[in-house]
């Protein structure tokens, strides 16, 4: 599951952290025209938006709350999970959840007025453990059934504008045989847009390690394969309690957690330019709390409510990264649909900023 939806799932409980020198979370999304799919003739829906939600996995039940979230924010595109259920994070196969399908089928003939994309959602141990663990026992098998749930998927799902192959699945990103030959099996499949979400990740110029680990993932050759590289942004970037947007955009090009004076901004960009694909920041958001940009993946890192922080979080990525029209498709707010409160929904401050934000235009 998403590291940031475990640690909704009771706001109660302290969220399950990501080790200090994670890799990867890039987002997802973006434009384009309508396709007809091969089997059924259905047209995908054109992906014309920039401004998206990913609805909560744990909400399997209630639609309306998707939709209240998705009007108050003004949102155009829709993230939908699906549970791809596996027993433990070494399991080796993987099955569909038939009510968590049930519910993305009924949000989606809900409305006509969002694009949607389809998420294969890794359900780990009914949920308590985190998509970042996977790390099956027998990778081959995992794959054959893994790549048999999303193209499922893809053909249950004609009419979806894009669908995701992965997320945040950082210990088998390096399997890039496999995800090529996936993707081009989805892609026989469906007729919309294939995203591939990597997890964020950390360099810092002490630690040379940390800087071939990146290298290796902007090398990666499964991202040529895909249309839209989608990154989760939960990147470190300043340890000041109530950081001004001018010193977050600031620390997005020299991150100052640990003194790692990482670019945030250019290594993201470097995907970009690697790849020549469109960048899609696929969950952006932090908790509304004192803290919230110095590990945007941990919402209980304090218990002091920040009402300004998200706003001002949000804005400078969006200043950041929307400067290149062309290059950068977009964002999906972390979380909608949750069946509680939690620390990531949006403050009104926040809400309002979404709600009116129009991306530049070329």
């Amino acid at each position: 599951m998403k590291i940031a939806d475990q640690a909704i799932a009771s706001v109660s409980s302290p969220r399950r952290k990501i080790l200090g020198y994670a890799f990867g979370v890039l987002l997802l999304v973006a434009a384009v025209a309508a396709f007809a799919t091969a089997q059924s003739g259905a047209k995908a829906a054109p992906m014309r938006t920039v401004k998206g939600g990913n609805i909560s996995a744990w909400n399997i039940v209630n639609v309306s709350k998707v939709f209240a979230d998705a009007q108050r924010l003004g949102l155009d595109t829709i993230t939908v999970p699906v549970r791809v259920k596996m027993s433990a994070a070494t399991a080796s196969s993987v099955s569909i959840d038939p009510a968590s399908l049930a519910f993305a089928k009924n949000v989606m003939a809900n409305s006509s007025a969002y694009n949607y994309i389809i998420e294969p959602y890794p359900w780990i141990a009914n949920g308590n453990v985190p998509e970042t663990d996977l790390n099956p026992a027998d990778m081959a098998a995992w794959f054959a059934s893994y790549q048999t749930a999303v193209v499922t998927l893809a053909r249950e799902f004609p009419t979806a504008a894009g669908i995701y192959v992965a997320s945040n699945l950082i210990k088998v990103e390096n399997q890039t045989p496999q995800w090529i030959a996936l993707i081009k099996a989805v892609r026989g499949a469906f007729a919309g847009k294939i995203i591939y979400r990597t997890q964020w990740w950390v360099t810092a110029a002490w630690a040379p390690e940390m800087e071939v680990a990146y290298k290796a993932k902007l090398n990666n050759a499964l991202f040529g394969e895909v249309d839209i590289i989608a990154i989760a942004a939960y990147f470190e970037l300043t340890d000041v309690a109530s950081p001004s947007q001018a010193q977050i955009k600031s620390a997005l090009r020299s991150s100052v957690v640990y003194g790692r004076e990482q670019d945030v901004y250019a290594e993201v960009m470097a995907l970009q330019t690697k790849w020549q694909k469109p960048i899609f920041l696929g969950e952006l958001s932090c908790p509304a709390v004192d803290l919230g940009a110095q590990t945007p993946w941990d919402p209980s890192v304090t218990a002091i409510k920040n009402t300004e922080i998200q706003k001002n979080y949000l804005a400078a990525y969006l200043e950041t990264f929307a400067t290149h029209p062309n290059k950068f498709m977009g964002f999906s707010i972390f979380t909608i649909g949750h069946p509680k409160a939690t620390p990531y929904d949006l403050a009104p401050s926040a809400a309002e900023f979404i709600k009116s934000y129009r991306a530049p235009t070329l």
